[in-house]
């Protein structure tokens, strides 16, 4: 596989009128570009090394070696994959800071701009931001497509968004693939949840060669996230949990809402093993469907590390239901009743979304 900047403008260009605005190509920064004049403002090297776990590395050898599936269900595939062995660092939020109405900044050190302490201290879970994964998916299609020369793979930065995801060109097809979009449900979650994946855009695909095959990897699988749990609660597929019957039993004075909303976060949960980060947006996307975005209000929960530098801070929702507040919390993945007078508690750990500020200056070191 070689870099050939012309065809990579070129999918910038249909991701430009895809998207709306101008995004810049982020290349691996082994490759080495002979006429460096190609290099411009919107092309440039990564600041990191483009690198994939052993897992993944080993996946791709035997996608490699296997003659039987197409070229786009191998590309499904790895993309399944990272999906499902990792989630998003939703610690990260805690770090932006708006410009402007359009344009948001994060410090480069979170994922963008790293060094092997951060890349040692990412090896004991697998909370990951947009930039790791990016890398992770790029440099496995680039291994994947290494004897291929019409291929030509990049990361595509929306610096506006301080936002990475994948961008890949071939003879048949131009494509973005985005495990973690920030406005719908993130793939991270959709695809462990058995939802179908809405991150990958097909840009350009004259025989649908492409198109098929997403749909292919599509069928079976529920678009809309509340409907699949509406469908699961309706149905009694909920998990065999005697405590959750019991919980039940003692609430028949809570509202139908409260409720469903219960055996959602138990069916999330216990089911599909969604994590804090996932089972907030799921929630949040169901909550402000059957009750409205006027009913919920982020908060921040603190998650003490053993230094401060090692201390997170992921959002959880507060729900007004017939004047009565709950909260959801994520970490402990429970609805309970909520009290605003508990933000005043000395042993509190959630704080109002407003009042958090972080300081770039004392960085949180990745574990």
């Amino acid at each position: 596989m070689s870099i050939n900047i012309e065809k990579l403008n070129k999918l910038n260009d249909l991701v430009s009128l895809h998207f709306r605005r101008k995004h810049i190509m982020v290349l691996d920064p082994e490759e080495n570009i002979e006429d460096v004049e190609d290099l411009n403002t919107n092309i440039l090297y990564d600041k990191s090394e483009w690198k994939i776990p052993e897992k993944l590395h080993t996946l791709v050898e035997e996608l490699s070696e296997n003659s039987k599936l197409s070229n786009e269900d191998k590309i499904l595939s790895i993309f399944e994959n990272i999906c499902r062995d990792y989630i998003y660092d939703d610690n990260l939020i805690s770090y932006i800071q708006k410009i402007d109405d359009e344009s948001y900044d994060l410090p480069d050190w979170y994922g963008r701009d790293i060094d092997e302490n951060w890349e040692k201290n990412r090896e004991q879970h697998n909370r990951r931001v947009c930039y790791e994964v990016s890398r992770y998916l790029a440099k496995a299609l680039t291994e994947l497509f290494k004897n291929r020369d019409d291929v030509n793979i990049c990361i595509l930065w929306d610096k506006g968004n301080t936002h990475y995801f994948v961008g890949l060109t071939c003879n048949e097809y131009s494509l973005t693939l985005d495990t973690d979009n920030f406005n719908n449900i993130k793939d991270l979650t959709r695809i462990k949840a058995e939802l179908t994946a809405q991150g990958i855009v097909i840009l350009d695909d004259k025989e649908n060669k492409f198109k098929i095959a997403l749909d292919r990897f599509n069928e079976n699988r529920s678009n809309d996230a509340i409907k699949k749990i509406e469908n699961e609660i309706s149905n009694n597929e909920m998990i065999e949990n005697p405590d959750l019957e019991t919980s039940n039993l003692n609430q028949t004075e809570e509202s139908e809402d409260i409720i469903f909303l219960r055996n959602a976060i138990e069916i999330l949960k216990e089911k599909y093993g969604i994590d804090s980060q996932g089972l907030f947006e799921y929630m949040k996307e169901i909550i402000d469907i059957k009750l409205g975005a006027q009913s919920r209000k982020k908060v921040w929960k603190k998650i003490e590390g053993k230094d401060n530098k090692a201390t997170r801070y992921i959002r959880c929702l507060v729900i007004n239901v017939d004047d009565q507040e709950y909260i959801l919390d994520v970490d402990e993945m429970l609805l309970r009743t909520f009290d605003e007078q508990e933000f005043n508690r000395e042993d509190t750990n959630f704080i109002p979304y407003k009042e958090l500020s972080r300081d770039w200056g004392e960085p949180y070191d990745g574990s």
